[in-house]
């Protein structure tokens, strides 16, 4: 038998010899990242893209100001150009972040408004309320967002079993109607199902019933390996790419019930 005292020699050189090479690795993975070629068509490509869409920006900024009511409308161009007019009235909405045109520096105007709606990151999303005012937000950040207007079944699904908050310092899923009472209890809002009732019908405590919820996550969209499954995706990038790229960029609206239910 040997020496215990050999032996913890032994585990410590190991474990030395382990931490030196993680060492060894993680620098040879920096020196990979700084000497990467980056070809110049890619920078090229990455110019022009940025500026395309600063100009789309620029437009939008400008049509807001004339307050040209006649651009509120929602382009679907992805199916067979089928336009959908927004009559002006308050209509809910689910938004979800997706990932915007292809090597594109997003323009800051676009990444405010990504905070101050809290999608700062792809595939989560959130309650909306579409009024005459905030369609024009919409419209600026429309390559990076798809938007679906939520069923009821759809908004208690999400809310029952998705919500997560802040509590005392730390995220935790909301399955407690007393959590609920105490931070909505002075507006009414004592349990889940009227967090329920307040977002579905966009009462007067929408806005905080939906700050007091955290940004929901999305799992990725659900894909197989099949033949058919690869081509399916392949063609909606494809039609992501027309849209993204598109100088005009207008807002996608999908069915939001059904991407729900392929990403539960």
């Amino acid at each position: 038998m040997e020496n215990p005292e050999i032996l913890l020699k032994r585990r410590r050189n190991a474990d030395q010899t382990r931490l030196a090479k993680q060492q060894l690795a993680s620098q040879g993975k920096r020196r990979e990242k700084k000497n990467r070629f980056i070809r110049a068509e890619s920078i090229v490509a990455k110019t022009l893209a940025s500026q395309r869409e600063k100009v789309r920006v620029k437009r939008i900024n400008k049509s807001i100001k004339s307050h040209d009511r006649d651009n509120n409308k929602i382009l679907d161009e992805t199916q067979g150009g089928t336009k959908t007019t927004y009559d002006g009235k308050p209509q809910l909405l689910f938004v979800v972040r997706v990932k915007g045109p292809h090597a594109v520096s997003i323009p800051q105007k676009v990444f405010k408004i990504l905070q101050v709606l809290r999608l700062e990151q792809v595939n989560t999303g959130v309650f909306f309320r579409l009024n005459p005012t905030t369609f024009q937000l919409l419209k600026i950040i429309a390559p990076y967002i798809v938007i679906g207007k939520p069923s009821l079944s759809t908004v208690r699904s999400l809310i029952q079993r998705r919500s997560r908050i802040n509590w005392k310092g730390l995220q935790i899923n909301l399955n407690d109607n007393n959590i609920v009472e105490e931070a909505l209890g002075e507006h009414g809002i004592i349990c889940m199902e009227d967090i329920v009732h307040e977002i579905s019908t966009m009462g007067e405590t929408f806005k905080q019933c939906c700050y007091f919820l955290l940004p929901f996550q999305l799992a990725r969209q659900v894909s197989g390996f099949s033949a058919l499954k690869r081509l399916k995706k392949l063609e909606q990038r494809q039609k992501e790419r027309q849209v993204s790229n598109a100088s005009s960029a207008p807002l996608v609206e999908i069915d939001i019930d059904q991407l729900l239910n392929e990403m539960n």
